[in-house]
């Protein structure tokens, strides 16, 4: 049941950054061709392309959190006592501490953003629509991160894409 849950997020996942992608593409090719054929300009290709961009940002670092490819630095984690799996246990523990503090703090932006509305200044979109992302996509964070563990610790799973554990590696 969890399993299919989390490949259903992760679909869905795939899905929104895909989507996004084509879409942030599709606009500034838009605005290219207007601004250059057409001599004229589209007013809101330049803010909904960055909105599309950050969602396509945050909603890529979730994805990248599931696969275990986010950038790490690896290079000391074999001197780490108790071995390399419970080095990166320490630093995603550290990276879901964080993402908890962006999670807070996303909500206090939306939060406040509600109370005091503040709206785009081309499409007049409420800018709170556009901070939920913060808080969705560092909750999908914290979600992977712990799928990923879960994965390493119970399958011999690496949490770090393209490795292999010494699990893995045993005949």
């Amino acid at each position: 049941m969890i399993g299919r849950l989390a490949s259903a997020f992760g679909k869905l996942e795939l899905i929104l950054s895909n989507l996004s992608l084509v879409a942030l593409v599709t606009i500034l090719a838009m605005q290219v061709f207007f601004r250059y054929v057409l001599h004229t300009g589209l007013t809101w290709s330049e803010e909904i392309s960055r909105f599309v961009f950050i969602w396509f940002v945050y909603i890529s670092a979730s994805l990248a959190a599931r696969r275990g490819s986010h950038i790490r630095i690896t290079l000391f984690i074999r001197w780490f006592p108790g071995g390399e799996k419970y080095a990166l246990l320490l630093a995603d523990t550290i990276w879901i501490v964080f993402n908890a503090f962006v999670v807070a703090a996303g909500i206090m932006l939306i939060s406040r953003t509600l109370k005091y509305p503040i709206y785009s200044t081309a499409l007049f979109l409420p800018l709170a629509f556009i901070y939920s992302v913060i808080p969705i996509a560092h909750t999908l964070m914290i979600l992977r991160i712990i799928e990923r563990q879960w994965m390493c610790f119970r399958h011999g799973v690496s949490v770090i894409a393209g490795e292999t554990t010494a699990e893995e590696t045993r005949p």
